[in-house]
């Protein structure tokens, strides 16, 4: 069973054998970035820690994937990701039997900095469970691999979608979301180049980013949501997305 954390940027998946907490996007190292822009923040890494824990303890999960966007330095490994990756990722070892990492456009040389416990999968991404419990995984910077997409509940992150608001004096404010979409797995496996037979309706996830500092597209702002080729595959239609703030508002 998949469902989303109340008031969180994340999901659980229970299965008969264990529970796994999925967050994505975590963009580990931004406040660099940040400061560089004269904005001063302590270390947010310290509170998506705090969050880690505690929702995996209300949830009794003993399991963590990230998908994708681990760390925020695109391609090399500076030196800032060499502090805060190693030690996110073993004090989530301390909290989680398993951790896993299904790597994202950020992602460049991750081994190099995760514990060697840590699971690295492949971008195409990975299927947790087993039977007619599973589901596909992926950050969604690439095409999902053909195993993912067969198990007709694909979860990604990646496009870090807004929903824009305006008060009653104008100004605007912007929220992420989660949005949910049914997509037709024989178009999206023929856009992937994969040959395959299946055919039918699947469910796809699209997670908000687990740190809440990172920037977002403003879905209610565009007639499309193109961001990645799961989302061009034209096998997802917009119009009857599903689309709710994080505390559970739909404003769709």
């Amino acid at each position: 069973m998949l469902k989303i954390v109340p008031g969180e940027a994340a999901l659980v998946f229970s299965t008969a054998e264990n529970t796994t907490l999925l967050v994505s996007d975590l963009h580990l190292g931004l406040e660099k970035e940040m400061a560089k822009k004269g904005f001063r923040l302590p270390a947010y890494s310290v509170k998506m820690v705090e969050r880690v824990k505690r929702t995996a303890e209300g949830h009794g999960a003993t399991r963590l994937v990230v998908l994708g966007d681990v760390k925020h330095t695109v391609g090399k490994v500076e030196d800032i990701d060499w502090g805060v990756v190693p030690w996110f990722f073993d004090t989530m070892l301390d909290i989680f039997e398993v951790v896993e990492v299904v790597p994202g456009n950020h992602d460049g040389n991750i081994r190099t900095v995760l514990p060697p416990r840590v699971r690295l999968d492949k971008s195409q991404g990975t299927v947790l469970g087993h039977g007619r419990t599973r589901i596909g995984v992926a950050h969604g910077h690439a095409w999902p691999s053909q195993e993912a997409i067969a198990t007709r509940e694909l979860v990604i992150g990646h496009s870090h979608f807004t929903y824009e608001m305006r008060d009653a004096l104008g100004a605007r404010t912007r929220e992420s979301v989660w949005v949910t979409a049914d997509y037709d797995v024989a178009k999206l496996m023929d856009g992937a180049g994969y040959p395959s037979k299946a055919k039918g309706k699947g469910r796809l996830t699209v997670m908000p980013p687990f740190n809440r500092l990172v920037g977002g597209q403003p879905i209610n702002r565009s007639s499309s949501f193109e961001f990645g080729p799961v989302l061009s595959s034209r096998s997802i239609s917009l119009e009857e997305a599903d689309i709710f703030l994080t505390d559970g508002t739909r404003v769709t």
